[in-house]
């Protein structure tokens, strides 16, 4: 029998191209920073990690989103991130890689993941990721 972990959400955003995909990391990480709550954005590689943090520093249009890049621990509030460690101590990630995230490791009551179906590839690595989320008994809303 699955024990539910009814702390930990997993919220999964259903997008279908780039732009929408952009606006929700952003939107997200503007709502954290603005609450004064750490999050942590994991990137697949450093070619994301690097346009992940050109993207937040255009954000919002008027101003920037403060964050930095980092793998040891910091005290910002939004860091971006390669590693499997959480250098902010965040109780809430954005997982934009195709595994999902190992939460044995971390205490993360906020995973943010995407159910990206701009194509078949995509849309398969979000299958098992929900599938794995699904079979360890966490709660999971979708948008």
């Amino acid at each position: 029998m699955i024990q539910e972990n009814k702390q930990l959400k997993i919220t999964i955003f259903q997008v279908k191209n780039t732009n929408t995909k952009l606006e929700r990391i952003c939107q997200t990480a503007l709502e954290f920073f603005e609450k004064k709550e750490p999050l942590l954005i994991k990137a697949p590689d450093v070619k994301s990690l690097e346009f992940i943090d050109q993207l937040l520093w255009r954000f919002p249009i008027d101003s920037f989103l403060p964050h930095i890049i980092k793998d040891t621990s910091c005290k910002d509030y939004i860091v971006i991130t390669t590693s499997s460690e959480n250098p902010n101590n965040a109780s809430a990630i954005f997982n934009l890689t195709k595994d999902p995230i190992d939460l044995s490791k971390h205490s993360f009551k906020r995973v943010f993941e995407f159910e990206d179906l701009s194509n078949k590839e995509k849309v398969e690595s979000a299958k098992n990721r929900f599938d794995h989320y699904k079979s360890k008994g966490y709660t999971i809303i979708a948008y």
